[in-house]
């Protein structure tokens, strides 16, 4: 149901809007949303008008964050988001004169505004089968590709030795796209044949019924999204808008990303590698700054915001990788019944965790055409782990990882999962488990827990070693990373392809070179904005808007 509401939001299709208490409703809906809110007037004469639609779908979006998150005002995010609808629209004009779009990017466009249709049918289908009680596969269900294959970073630079020193090589952030690549729909059919590959679908299913009743579902949100605008009615032009808001939401986003691309790369150039050490020397002294008098905010950052962290202070931390394998709906269930009868008293705490146990025990994993109980899968990992080197193991285990686990928070994540000696926000079973693997400094890498319950199934641990800092401070006052020293220079430059995970390939340097590429790019962004709007005449309608400030 999530998805759905994001859905109507970012579609345009919000009818009420609240803000401070306020709550508007208007009769007469689309004179409502197609007022005027701020006006923008080209050098040739041509004018664009943003409309109250845009403007609260963008603080849908992101207004709301503004006074939830760094707390702004009503009146400061209103404003804030009135001059980032109008940026942006300013951003996609000049998209348009600048960027062309290739087959392949048109093609790209055409199969997300597809699979954001199937995704909300699946959302509506889900919906369907749970009200009637059905214990059944939606014929949407599971459409969407999942995040289950191993995504390596798109490494943008690299650091190169040369004559006189070291450089950064700058590498192409993208692919080629095939210059003979075919477009799925011809211009100007891309919205009938959406519709008909979605039509198509629904015809083909094996529960045609159940596949039409969510469709069904969707249209009907949508009438009643659209109501007080005057348009149609009709089943078939309802769709097709809903086809085409994706669609053309898709088109924009495409245009602003191919032009960010184009020119993000002259601000990649600009970086050196004394900027790299310059920005890591200081990014190191402000954590240890930190830390050093505030010790709860380190044990929080530890936990809750690992990448943050920048250094770290003690040897109390480590990071763990696990293959979680979930129960079925029958194991679920009974994990259900079991929490309401530990709750009710009916059952210990030790009985409620001898039976999670032994449901666990149950759970069983389809490897290639062997079914086998999951303490069978444990141990055919740990076989394979068996006497490999480090490296080894890391590769073993993530292949499996990206093959069985159920996880998805782990799933090319930057940094693995992180347990204190005294703290943890994992469950219980798993914090025990994985701090028995760490054995106070003393684990191996590599080592594997034994198969670990909790009410989300069954856990397979995998001991990643200690949570350490690659460069360490011993004088605060003096300390640098920048040198004229060559050997001192060979040594941090080696120092810096250290993996942030070893399950991925980003290392120390792509984290550094990323922030410095996005500050230097959000400089750039301000100053073209600035140009791109210089000679533009921008009237803002804050009459036509007032009234969200209750």
């Amino acid at each position: 149901m999530k998805k759905k509401i994001l859905l109507m939001f970012a579609l345009l299709l919000t009818v009420t809007f609240t803000l401070s208490g306020c709550t508007l409703f208007t009769v007469d809906q689309a004179r409502y949303l197609n007022q005027s809110v701020a006006t923008i007037t080209y050098e040739d004469g041509t004018r664009e008008e943003i409309t109250k639609r845009e403007l609260i779908t963008a603080f849908s979006n992101y207004g709301s964050t503004l006074m939830d998150s760094y707390g702004y005002t009503a009146e400061q995010a209103l404003d804030y988001t009135v001059e980032a609808v109008i940026n942006r629209r300013v951003l996609l004009v000049e998209a348009k004169k600048t960027i062309t779009l290739t087959n392949a990017d048109l093609n790209d466009i055409y199969r997300e505004t597809y699979e954001a249709l199937v995704s909300s049918l699946a959302d509506y289908e889900a919906e369907a089968i749970d009200e009637a009680h059905l214990d059944i596969v939606g014929e949407f269900e599971g459409s969407e590709e999942e995040e289950t294959t191993y995504t390596p970073y798109d490494t943008q630079a690299r650091i190169v030795k040369t004559s006189d020193g070291y450089k950064i090589e700058l590498i192409s952030a993208t692919s080629p796209s095939d210059p003979n690549e075919a477009l799925i729909a011809a211009e100007g059919e891309e919205i009938a044949s959406i519709n008909k590959a979605i039509g198509d679908r629904i015809e083909s299913a094996q529960n045609k019924a159940l596949a039409g009743e969510a469709k069904r579902r969707y249209i009907a949100d949508l009438k009643l999204s659209e109501q007080g605008q005057g348009l149609s009615t009709v089943d078939s032009e309802v769709f097709d808008r809903e086809i085409k808001r994706i669609y053309d939401n898709a088109l924009d986003n495409k245009y602003i990303e191919l032009y960010q691309e184009a020119t993000r790369q002259d601000d990649y150039s600009t970086i050196s590698l004394n900027q790299v050490l310059r920005r890591l020397t200081s990014n190191m002294l402000s954590s240890f700054a930190e830390y050093s008098i505030d010790t709860e905010a380190y044990s929080t950052d530890m936990l809750e915001s690992f990448d943050s962290v920048n250094y770290v202070m003690n040897e109390d931390y480590f990071f763990v990788a696990h293959i979680l394998i979930e129960f079925d709906k029958a194991q679920s269930a009974e994990v259900t019944s079991l929490e309401t009868d530990l709750e009710n008293g009916i059952i210990t705490q030790k009985a409620f965790n001898d039976a999670l146990a032994l449901l666990a025990e149950q759970i069983k994993v389809q490897v290639g055409d062997t079914e086998m109980y999951i303490t069978d899968f444990r141990d055919l990992i740990n076989s394979e782990l068996t006497g490999k080197g480090d490296e080894a193991k890391a590769e073993i285990f993530k292949d499996y990882l990206y093959t069985y686990n159920e996880d998805p928070g782990i799933m090319n994540a930057e940094y693995l999962y992180v347990i204190g000696k005294d703290d943890s926000q994992m469950v219980e079973s798993f914090t025990n488990a994985s701090r028995e693997l760490w054995d106070n400094g003393n684990g191996q890498f590599g080592s594997l827990s034994g198969v670990v319950p909790s009410e989300y199934g069954a856990h397979i641990i995998f001991y990643a070693g200690p949570v350490t800092n690659v460069f360490t401070i011993d004088d605060p006052e003096n300390f640098t990373l920048v040198t004229t020293d060559q050997a001192a220079l060979d040594e941090i430059v080696a120092k810096l392809d250290t993996k942030l995970n070893v399950l991925n390939n980003k290392t120390l340097f792509d984290k550094v070179f990323e922030d410095l590429v996005s500050d230097n790019y959000s400089i750039f962004e301000n100053m073209n904005m600035n140009v791109l709007k210089k000679d533009l005449i921008i009237e803002r309608h804050s009459s036509a808007y007032s009234d969200m400030l209750g």
